[in-house]
């Protein structure tokens, strides 16, 4: 704003110089031309430009304030979309949980009905042989008098009870070891709670893993035999053949030639155990047949291990022993990898604790070890026996109630956490609103002086705009006079020459009257000394002459 002034005084000073050159031909200027104008307005020019690169960068700074806004705003958009998938994951979360305690429930009842019903017809089965052989043993042990093929007979019979309590102790060791079974399940059930419940993290996907194992587990034991079909065939064959001896032996001991009342006697009896026998293959066919189809959903879910051996045992006790040893061993091995696997994770827990800034690599690794620790666990429970069922549905539900605990408490406090975050991201929204107020309020000011400066700058640039239409009026002017100003500068060093001559005759003329008169003057004291007016006179004429 400076500038434009002092360039209006340059111009008005070199029009005032062209006037005087006009207008007096006794003093002689400089010639200003238009390459001076030219830069003069080429000056005007670059200031307005400077003005305007002033405006313009006012103008970015606004913009650039402007976009931190937005992105500040968008920023805060993000943060506020990120929280509302939560909302989701808990509810889908709540269903899923729903939904596996519904299906363990109604598995729990089936299983309970059918065991119920296993149970009654073992004790129907049961009750029935014990009658059958105390009876028949206490029938023959009253006839003392009967004779060598009767008392093989009895023997027979005797045989027939014994090989039924050997099947009787064979049962109640193949449910001790399925008890045995129970045991070791349970302890793997509590391993296996203990690691879900230390696996709250990543519930949701142990819990999609779970039931995509319980179903397949489902569907591969629908798909199997019933294990205990082949078991009962060969028992059934074997109780057809030891009546068939039985019955061929007493036909052996009754020949026809013989009707004495012993033999008849024996005859009758024979006959009758027969059909009290037959009666009773019946009943425990019948019996079996009901049991057998009632628990075919729970038997085909034995552990392979555990088919061969229970087959094992219908066949010889020593098989059974190494199978069930083999199977132990096994179970063992499987037993100690799952416990060196929960030793892992635990270890991983307590770097999960201490490396909290690497949250996002251990959390893979702590997936990966997750995912192979319920394939080894769905392994086990494949390979292992139905009766992980009912354990599974008590420690389910409690795994629920812990989960759901759990969870409640986590919802607690990340609500709480979000809570708090919020409160300071509102503070830091304050913060920030009022930056913005202050700056915008200093942007109103400078908007205001810039306005005012404009205004300043666009009255000064229509004086100028006077001035120059001034100047080239006047510009105009003398280029009509140039041919007038080129005779009168010729006339004026015409003039000039002659004044210089006469200025330097005039100057000799004063040397020689100044000797003269110094001559004659006469030493009379300092002075004042009063001129004669001859000479005041003389001396202003030679002195406008100098000049």
């Amino acid at each position: 704003m400076k500038t434009t002034p002092s360039r209006g005084a340059a111009c008005t000073y070199f029009f005032i110089l062209f006037s005087l050159l006009v207008f007096s031909p006794s003093i002689r200027c400089d010639e200003v031309s238009n390459q001076d104008l030219r830069e003069g307005i080429k000056s005007l020019l670059f200031s307005m430009g400077q003005i305007d690169v002033k405006l313009e960068r006012h103008e970015q700074r606004e913009r650039n304030m402007g976009e931190l806004v937005k992105r500040a705003l968008v920023q805060l958009q993000k943060g506020q979309r990120q929280f509302e998938p939560m909302k989701g994951t808990f509810s889908r979360l709540d269903e899923r949980v729903s939904q596996i305690e519904s299906m363990l429930i109604s598995r729990e009842n089936a299983m309970t009905e059918q065991q119920s019903k296993l149970a009654d017809a073992l004790e129907a089965i049961l009750k029935m042989t014990d009658g059958g052989t105390k009876g028949n043993g206490r029938y023959f042990v009253g006839k003392g008098d009967l004779s060598e093929e009767d008392e093989d007979l009895g023997h027979k019979i005797d045989d027939l009870s014994d090989n039924i309590k050997n099947l009787r102790r064979e049962i109640a060791e193949l449910r001790s070891e399925r008890q045995t079974a129970d045991v070791s399940t349970k302890e793997i059930l509590e391993q296996t709670e203990k690691l879900l419940g230390s696996k709250l993290g990543v519930a949701d996907e142990v819990m999609e893993k779970l039931e995509e194992k319980l179903v397949n587990f489902y569907v591969t034991s629908a798909s199997t035999q019933s294990p205990t079909a082949s078991n009962h065939a060969d028992w059934e064959h074997l109780v057809t053949e030891a009546l068939a001896d039985i019955r061929t032996r007493v036909y052996d001991m009754n020949p026809p030639a013989k009707e004495s009342l012993d033999k008849q006697f024996v005859k009758d009896l024979s006959k009758e155990t027969l059909d009290a026998i037959q009666d009773m293959k019946l009943e425990v066919l019948e019996a079996s047949d009901k049991s057998f189809t009632k628990t075919a959903t729970r038997i085909k879910e034995t552990h392979d291990e555990i088919q061969s051996s229970v087959a094992d045992v219908l066949k010889t006790l020593s098989e059974t022993t190494t199978s069930a040893e083999s199977f132990f061993e096994e179970f063992g091995k499987r037993q100690e990898t799952l416990q060196a696997d929960v030793a892992a994770l635990a270890k991983i827990d307590k770097m999960l604790l201490q490396t909290a800034d690497s949250v996002l690599d251990t959390k893979r690794k702590v997936e990966l070890g997750v995912h192979q620790i319920a394939q080894q666990v769905g392994e086990i429970v494949a390979n292992s026996n139905g009766d992980l069922n009912d354990t599974l549905t008590k420690r389910f539900d409690a795994l629920d109630e812990t989960i759901l605990d759990n969870h409640l408490g986590s919802l607690a406090n990340l609500s709480s956490k979000i809570e708090t975050e919020i409160s300071q991201v509102w503070r830091q929204v304050g913060i920030m609103y009022q930056e913005i107020s202050s700056s915008k309020a200093a942007l109103d000011r400078l908007q205001q002086q810039t306005e005012a400066y404009v205004n300043g700058t666009a009255s000064t640039m229509y004086s100028m705009e006077g001035k120059v239409t001034l100047i080239t009026g006047r510009m105009t002017e003398v280029d009509a006079n140039l041919n007038y100003l080129l005779g009168r500068l010729s006339l004026v060093t015409q003039e000039f020459n002659q004044i210089k001559l006469g200025l330097g005759d005039a100057l000799d003329n004063i040397r020689s009257s100044f000797m003269t008169v110094q001559d004659k003057i006469k030493d009379v004291g300092p002075g004042p000394h009063q001129i004669p007016p001859e000479e005041l006179e003389e001396g202003r004429l030679n002195y406008l002459a100098a000049q």
